[in-house]
């Protein structure tokens, strides 16, 4: 019995444990929607033949010649009915062997057939050369690739690959999947059919859940199936289903239904999208997720992609028609396109835009998604030769109130060079020339706008030695400002310029030595280091209380900051510096592995003069003056403990200004505890806001099966929640079961609830709202409960 004789068997439930076909991301306001494999589409009377397809290409893919895989089996079958060495000889035993009429034989007790790896087994077993037939009777087994077949009798015509098996009971070794059915029916080479037919990855005995059908048409040469009447139970409980649907049979997209989400929020109630997905071309394809909230009505929603030579992008827009709860339409839409004009030169649009204010709130589905307050409409030419990249473009924004306008460039034209080790020398130039406007305030005042043209060319040469660098560098920043006539503040001319120069040392050292006490200690040896840094910058000081601030702000202080030429971000203020940075960090590392078990850094500059550029305007009265201390340190000394420390403290006032802690215990897999604190006091940095949050999360097992999730943000100097969470998994041996809510602070100084509740059936499909990337970002260190099938024998099914 050829091989062959084992495909319908083995392509009986491919379809059924494809993966996620399409990955979208996040950075747009519309809605992520957890793309998967299609698993109910209406069946045609005669459906054509489905296109050759894969991820998205830039062109028509050939067809794949005949017989030749065009897919990758999740079961790891060879697909197709021709045999991988039709030429294979055949090995046959059994306790009496009898052959009759000089073209047949006759196998009695344990009787056995193998050939090309298939393996045919039964109490008699029997083959007329004259007839082409095979018959298999009693405890028939057959197996090929990891799949196996059991039933009470089969018939097959060899060469022909027509025949029938009563009873089947199958099992895939590769998903762990099992089923049987009434009937299994060989039609010929490609197509089989199978009468009440069943497939599930649960044990036998705790068949949790399971997929049937009444009749399943395979076709392997179109790599489809065909089910009818199928439905999927949940512990006895039909939960899907649907008249006729076909499924692919290997990992190729196709059209059809993709999962439903499902979810509650506290701002549009139940909530439940059906997405379906659209193969239009191997180079192009659209999903539609209409979406049914009970509180707000029915909203529709697109999403296309496409992928061309030198181009690609993608379209995404949702519509709300008479918003139940707001009485008006709500749309949101975003558009991506790259194309590819000569070697070098990229054209790029990427522009966003919502409805109104409270459409993130209302409409999102993630937390960063309903917090965007600012959408970009923005497109432009990027162009790269050799060591220069230009820019032209025009940039825009939508903001979203309570938050203010920003500076908008219409046009920015950038020009930069970089050049590393020319004759030692680093080289970098940047040029620019930006027009800047602004939309009034919410008060209706109106900002200065103008242009502003810079030229800053930069020029280093590191000198680097085992154990120690230095680097001189000088930076020269020429700008130019035309202000616009009546926007500009009174008394203040509309043309200013400033040229300044700035030089900067930087140099450091790093010494080794073995750490004999920390190494008996621990009984590990370590190496320690000690790495001393000194950095020197001078800027003469150039009166800049006139210049607009138009993408400039103050940085953040840190250890980051604290060694750069300047303290601003943009080029809208250069800082006069007369300042000497001094830090010094150690570093416990093991020899063996080179792991570093603990860092430990310390930082502080020193003022010789006093800084009297501000953002607002200039001082007057300075004088020299020490930086806030830095310290931070990272240990993770012991297996299982991690801790991250860091303190800005004041001398003079003797103050914390910022502080942050945070623990992690995780002793095994899927058990974590996350402690932290942070505090900033308010300062013009932060729009004189302070923050005061302790945090605490963690993922721990409650059962052998249950496992709790959880976090909690509050922020004591506002004593109010800032944002919660609270979940459970269950992990069976065949599917997972997910709850969580979620409840955080949105920009309107309310609060938004959410339930996430999914089911994922092990190779099957998931069924739900999909929480495991909130999970991730809210609970560091989660790991996503998988199921936990019964484990395999290396003689389970073995033949």
């Amino acid at each position: 019995m050829p091989a062959g004789a084992l495909r319908p068997l083995v392509l009986a439930m491919a379809g059924l444990s494809v993966n996620a076909h399409a990955q979208y991301g996040a950075a747009s306001s519309i809605p992520d929607i957890d793309l998967s494999e299609p698993t109910f589409t209406q069946a045609p009377d005669k459906a054509p033949p489905p296109p050759e397809a894969g991820e998205l290409v830039p062109r028509l893919a050939e067809p794949a010649a005949k017989g030749a895989p065009t897919g990758n089996n999740p079961l790891g079958a060879t697909q197709g009915s021709t045999p991988s060495n039709p030429n294979a000889p055949a090995y046959i035993s059994g306790d009496r062997m009898t052959g009759y009429n000089e073209k047949g034989v006759e196998l009695e007790g344990n009787a056995e057939l193998r050939r090309d790896g298939a393996v045919v087994k039964g109490d008699k077993l029997t083959y007329d050369q004259d007839t082409d037939q095979a018959h298999a009777t009693g405890n028939v087994r057959m197996s090929q690739g990891g799949t196996l077949a059991v039933g009470p009798e089969a018939r097959m015509r060899i060469e022909a690959n027509e025949g029938h098996m009563l009873s089947p009971d199958y099992y895939f070794q590769q998903t762990g999947g099992a089923g049987s059915a009434e009937r299994v029916d060989f039609l010929d080479p490609d197509r089989s059919t199978l009468k009440k037919a069943t497939y599930t990855t649960c044990s036998p005995d705790n068949a949790d859940w399971y997929f049937s059908a009444r009749k399943l048409d395979l076709d392997s040469d179109r790599e489809v199936g065909t089910a009818y009447g199928g439905v999927l139970h949940f512990f006895g409980v039909p939960v899907a289903g649907a008249p006729a649907f076909t499924f692919p049979l290997n990992d190729d997209r196709r059209s059809g239904v993709l999962p439903p989400l499902m979810g509650y929020s506290s701002k549009s109630g139940f909530d439940l999208t059906v997405p379906y997905y659209f193969n239009l071309a191997p180079n192009r394809d659209l999903t539609l997720f209409p979406r049914l909230l009970s509180e707000r009505g029915v909203q529709l929603g697109g999403d296309f992609r496409y992928l061309g030579d030198g181009y690609s992008g993608r379209l995404r827009a949702e519509f709300l028609p008479d918003d139940k709860k707001a009485g008006r339409d709500r749309w949101a839409y975003s558009f991506q396109h790259n194309q590819q004009i000569i070697p070098g030169m990229v054209a790029y649009a990427n522009i966003s835009k919502v409805s109104d204010d409270q459409y993130p709130d209302d409409l999102t589905r993630t937390v960063s998604q309903s917090t965007l307050r600012q959408y970009t409409q923005e497109g432009g030419v990027i162009y790269n030769w050799n060591y220069w990249t230009f820019l032209a473009r025009v940039q825009k924004f939508q903001t979203l109130r309570p938050s203010e306008p920003s500076y908008e460039r219409e046009p920015q034209l950038n020009a930069k060079y970089n050049r590393y080790d020319f004759g030692g020398f680093d080289i970098a130039i940047d040029t620019d020339y930006t027009r800047f406007r602004i939309p009034l305030t919410s008060t209706g005042l109106q900002q200065p706008e103008g242009s502003r043209a810079y030229f800053q060319p930069t020029i280093s040469y590191p000198i680097i030695r085992p154990g120690w660098y230095v680097t001189p560098k000088v930076i020269f920043n020429a700008a130019q400002y035309d202000m616009d006539v009546g926007t500009n503040t009174t008394g203040v001319s509309n043309t200013m310029g400033r040229a300044i120069p700035t030089v900067s040392l930087d140099s450091g050292m790093t010494f080794e030595r073995d750490a004999p006490g920390l190494s008996r200690l621990f009984g590990v040896n370590y190496t320690q280091t000690l790495e001393p840094r000194l950095f020197y910058v001078y800027t003469p000081f150039r009166d800049q209380s006139q210049f607009p601030v138009f993408d400039t702000v103050q940085s953040d202080f840190s250890y980051g900051q604290i060694f750069t030429e300047n303290p601003f971000s943009g080029y809208d203020r250069i800082a006069d510096n007369n300042k000497l940075t001094a830090g010094l960090t150690t570093r416990l590392i093991e020899a063996e592995t080179g792991v570093e078990r603990f860092r430990g850094t310390i930082a502080q500059r020193v003022d010789f003069t006093g800084q009297r550029v501000q953002i607002g305007g200039t001082l007057t009265d300075t004088k020299p003056s020490y930086s806030d201390l830095l310290a931070a340190t990272t240990i993770q000394l012991f297996r299982g403990y991690y801790l991250d420390a860091g303190i800005q403290w004041n001398p003079e006032d003797n103050r914390v200004n910022y502080s942050n802690v945070a623990f992690t215990w995780r002793p095994e897999s899927r058990k974590v505890l996350n402690v932290g604190y942070r505090y900033r006091r308010a300062t013009s940095v932060t729009d004189n806001t302070a923050i005061d949050q302790v945090e605490l999360s963690g993922q721990w097992p409650i059962t052998q099966r249950t496992y709790g999730i959880g976090r909690v943000a509050y922020d004591q100097s506002a004593s109010q929640l800032v944002d919660a969470l609270a979940g459970l998994e269950y992990a069976a041996d065949c599917w997972v079961g997910r709850f969580v809510y979620q409840r955080f602070r949105n920009t309107t100084n309310g609060y938004t609830g959410r339930f996430f509740l999914q089911v994922e059936f092990r190779g099957l499909s998931k069924v739900g709202s999909n929480p495991l990337n909130m999970l991730r970002l809210n609970v560091p260190g989660y790991e996503p409960a998988t199921a936990r099938p019964v484990p395999a024998s290396p003689y389970d099914h073995y033949e």
